[in-house]
């Protein structure tokens, strides 16, 4: 039995319309659908591979979470830190650490674990106090361009002078400003 329907259709790959001629076509011709096809399968091998590469990286961690003992580059690992925050640990008398020999210093678990559990004493979370300082007015200020301009620098070199030796700056509008007084005492 067969009907004579045509429906206006978009194609499910390049996004044309087209005349189907049954209600379940999805693509305009055999070449849209070829292509829509190798799509699909080179997404899932994407997927599959990226899924893979994720259970490859996270491996270690894994294996790390059963070990009753685990040295420095380990417990890093573990505990996303810094190989020497480790040692400052160690070193502060914060993590209890084993030194069998030089190189090899090893950590147990349990003294990991015991960290989590109950509050250091005499460990205190120091916050550092921001500075309020007062803006100066902008007529005694200079711009940026203006430094520059005056003592001959770089834009770099001075953003690098300002930050190492803690110049304040705002902005206002398009240009930044820098106090007279700061930036002058600091070039005479």
């Amino acid at each position: 039995m067969s009907s004579n329907i045509s429906v206006y259709k978009i194609c499910g790959f390049c996004g044309f319309e087209f005349l189907a001629k049954k209600t379940t076509t999805k693509y305009c011709s055999l070449k849209c659908a070829s292509k829509d096809y190798k799509r699909r399968l080179k997404n899932r091998k994407i997927e599959s591979s990226n899924l893979q590469t994720i259970k490859i990286k996270n491996q270690p961690l894994i294996d790390l979470k059963d070990k009753e003992f685990l040295n420095v580059r380990q417990l890093a690992l573990l505990l996303g830190f810094s190989v020497k925050t480790v040692y400052r640990l160690i070193n502060t008398k914060r993590i209890n650490a084993y030194n069998f020999s030089e190189r090899k210093t090893l950590i147990r678990r349990c003294d990991i674990n015991a960290l989590f559990e109950k509050p250091q004493i005499g460990f205190e979370i120091v916050l550092r106090p921001t500075e309020q300082r007062k803006q100066a007015e902008i007529k005694d200020c200079y711009t940026i361009t203006e430094i520059q301009r005056k003592f001959n620098i770089s834009s770099g070199a001075l953003y690098n002078l300002i930050k190492r030796n803690n110049i304040s700056k705002f902005s206002e509008g398009k240009f930044t400003y820098v106090a007279k007084k700061d930036i002058e005492g600091y070039f005479k």
